[in-house]
């Protein structure tokens, strides 16, 4: 058991206001994300209360398994436990398993008192608070439910010497009410791969029993695999392990945890002694700490090649942190200069920094380029499934049934067999061919063969011949949600075609919920600007889905869109996704499958966002609705949603036209115009000068329409009074006159008109 003091240190006075700014900000909550493969693990701090949007963070979450560390969480709120509710009951619809580390003793008083506290996720670590009198000084101790089993049950602790004093301290709560949560929760032990991502990666505490050296062995032909998860240390088998060693032998290290002096020393060991013997020596899913200790190209030897490695990254846009499996033969020429590829954040698709060490990158450069042998291609599927096969019995039933989704593929998976073998080149329809008895599968969409699918068994939602390759469809949700689905066309990357298909989901989202407007008027203004454009360029994809030109029309649709509901608020939440990986006279394809969903409030909010209503100059403008970027290449804009006399209608505007900007500035919100237009031209009315206003029309490019305004000196065309409610009626072409303003149109149109057909 763990003992961590929580008692402060004494520090000299501090300045009583910067002390309580201290304190707020250490309130605050905090989440951090970490990611490794299949395992996301978010770490919480300080108060969680109604500003915590559980619901959204909840969708944001697609793993295996989910770790939960509430180590640092200082106070619960009432609305903190709605919110904390609906984010468990969120998140771990999309993990197969959900696990919750060192729960403070905050985190233990709410899973006695709120049913679903911990949804179906299991506590596997808390802490237990302790007294010491002699000193005055509060303590926590951390239990373990694999460790601590007995303890609990017993719902006793035993006295304790004191961290600070060494006086005995004492457990300083009821039993019987602290444990009455953790006695009802059965006696379970970490998976290898989590229990190697706490301790290695996090440098979290882990029973020993979690950390020990496990192996799985695999013999097919001359090839021979193993599979090491836990730790390296004095006790590795080398001798046991290298027996008999030949042939090709792959080595999965990818759950190997922390890395002591003597295993280091008995693996280099074990290494040479298998050289001999092995005619190829592959070390597979090798993580930092192993690349740092064992991978110079002394401890390699003359035979043993890297072929996939992890490589840690940070996103300062979403603070991501995350390891990500990379391919020596992939990016062999970028790191033989030792330089860390370019990735994107999987959450934000954010730029990502690689915070790799130095150390790592300098080992990287040294890496040969490997070279596998077509027998490991061919044997490789089965290899893989044989050696997890006794990993997946040991699960727990409650484990197994927690995620009602798709299930999510392993990092072995991903790895062997989108980088592995897209490195190797080889026909993937080989592997498929030695597993399925040499039937080969050409998919949903016959683009080739079939040489990958994730997850195995294609999701329900997902009905074949219902969606063609790049099409998309949204429907309502029995809970009042939206849900949309999309494909996307064969991409050349697996990054490309999910990008595609999120963005399908969005638009058709998106054209759903112009259904939710609950207005005439805006249906009579709005969907006639996009809806003919958006039809034409869909259809033509349907046509010939390998057009170019088609597919560029409807992605660069789909991307305006996409962006502008994000911008406007909108925080797509993944609820299901789905691959199929060809292999194609082109070379490798990939189609990816995505379900997407809008919550009801969402909805509610955007709807009454897009139909909110602003006046100035005698107009009525709405913000531009995300699907006007099919008609028009813009990304923002005010539309014009009526107009009544004044300074606007006599420049030569109409319905349905689009303002981008105002004197040379672009507003990014209706508000924001309308505080613009108004400021300026109440300004220029004043002085005197030229308003201008770029604006988007018919289906030509943007147009200027201008009005020369004179000064206060100079006998004022509209005076600021009429500004808001014009009651002037004079000719544009009768300046002088109240309410008369001289306007022109550059591209050609007479003055005082310049005005397109309003329907168009």
């Amino acid at each position: 058991m763990e003992v961590q003091p929580t008692q402060p240190s004494s520090k000299p006075p501090v300045d009583a206001k910067a002390a309580a700014a201290e304190a707020a900000a250490a309130l605050k909550l905090s989440v951090e994300r970490f990611a490794d493969g299949g395992i996301v693990c978010l770490k919480f701090g300080g108060t969680i209360d109604e500003s915590f949007e559980g619901k959204k963070l909840g969708g944001s979450i697609q793993c295996d398994t989910l770790v939960l560390d509430l180590g640092g969480v200082k106070k619960i709120s009432s609305f903190g436990i709605r919110e904390w509710v609906d984010f468990v009951a969120t998140a771990t619809k999309h993990a197969r398993s959900t696990v919750l580390i060192e729960c403070a003793p905050k985190v233990v008083d709410q899973l006695n008192m709120v049913a679903n506290f911990a949804g179906t996720g299991r506590v596997f670590s808390f802490y237990a608070p302790f007294r010491c009198d002699y000193c005055d000084s509060e303590h926590k101790v951390l239990l373990q439910v694999d460790r601590d089993h007995e303890v609990i049950k017993a719902m006793k602790l035993a006295e304790r010497p004191c961290l600070s004093c060494k006086e005995g301290m004492y457990f300083d709560d009821d039993g019987t009410t602290f444990f009455s949560y953790m006695v009802g929760q059965e006696k379970f032990t970490l998976e290898p791969e989590v229990a190697a991502f706490l301790a290695s990666k996090l440098d979290y505490a882990v029973a020993e029993g979690a950390r020990k050296l496990r192996v799985d062995k695999v013999i097919e032909g001359r090839t021979t695999y193993l599979r090491l998860a836990g730790d390296l240390d004095r006790a590795f088998p080398r001798d046991k392990l290298a027996e008999g060693l030949e042939g090709t032998v792959i080595i999965d290290v990818a759950s190997v945890g922390k890395i002591e002096p003597a295993g280091a020393a008995e693996w280099r060991s074990f290494v040479q002694m298998i050289t001999p013997g092995a005619e190829q020596l592959y070390l597979f899913g090798v993580q930092p700490a192993f690349l740092d200790k064992l991978c110079s190209p002394q401890d390699l030897g003359k035979k043993a090649q890297v072929l996939s490695f992890a490589l840690p990254y940070a996103c300062k846009t979403c603070s991501t942190s995350s390891a990500h499996a990379l391919d020596v033969a992939t990016h062999h020429e970028v790191l033989k200069f030792a330089t860390a590829p370019e990735l994107r954040c999987t959450t934000c698709k954010g730029a990502m920094q690689c915070t790799a060490t130095e150390t790592s990158m300098a080992i990287l450069s040294t890496l040969p380029k490997p070279t596998p042998a077509p027998e490991l291609v061919k044997s490789l599927g089965m290899l893989r499934e044989r050696a997890l096969a006794p990993s997946k019995a040991k699960r727990p039933a409650a484990a197994a049934a927690v995620a009602p989704g798709p299930p999510r593929a392993s990092t072995l998976t991903r790895v062997v067999l989108v980088l592995l073998i897209a490195a190797l080149g080889l026909g993937g329809v080989v592997v498929y061919r030695v597993m399925s008895g040499g039937h080969v599968d050409k998919g949903m969409f016959g683009a080739g063969a079939v040489v990958e699918r994730a997850p195995a068994i294609r999701p329900d939602w997902i009905v074949p011949g219902k969606l063609g390759l790049g099409a998309a469809e949204a429907a309502n949700g029995p809970d009042g949600s939206l849900i949309g689905i999309a494909v996307s066309s064969l991409a050349t990357s697996q990054q490309d075609a999910e990008d595609e298909a999120q963005e399908g989901a969005i638009d058709a989202i998106a054209a759903e919920l112009a259904r939710h407007v609950n207005d005439k008027a805006w249906f009579a203004i709005v969907p006639p600007i996009y809806e003919s454009a958006r039809n034409a360029k869909l259809a033509a994809l349907a046509r010939d889905p390998s057009s170019t030109q088609a597919r560029k029309d409807v992605h660069e649709g789909r991307q305006v869109t996409a962006y502008r509901l994000r911008t406007d608020g909108y925080v797509p939440t993944l609820t299901g996704s789905y691959r199929e990986v060809y292999d194609t006279a082109e070379g490798r394809r990939y189609v990816a499958f995505v379900q997407l969903s809008m919550f009801k409030d969402t909805i509610a909010k955007l709807s009454a966002h897009y139909n909110k209503q602003v006046k100035t100059l005698g107009g009525t403008f709405i913000p531009m609705f995300p699907l006007v970027g099919w008609r028009y290449p813009i990304d923002h804009g005010s539309v014009v949603f009526s107009l009544d006399t004044g300074p606007l209608k006599d420049i030569g505007l109409a319905e349905r036209y689009i303002i981008t900007s105002v004197d040379g500035r672009d507003p990014p919100s209706v508000d924001d115009f309308a505080k613009i237009a108004t400021d300026t031209y109440t300004k220029l009315s004043d002085r005197g000068g030229t308003f201008r206003m770029d604006v988007q029309a018919g289906d030509g490019g943007k147009r200027e329409f201008t009005a020369e305004l004179k000064g206060a000196n100079e006998g004022m065309i509209v005076p600021p009074s009429q500004i808001h409610h014009p009651t002037g009626t004079g000719h544009p072409d009768q300046p002088g006159t109240p309410g008369g303003v001289n306007v022109w149109d550059r591209y050609g149109g007479n003055k005082g008109s310049g005005r397109d057909d309003p329907t168009q």
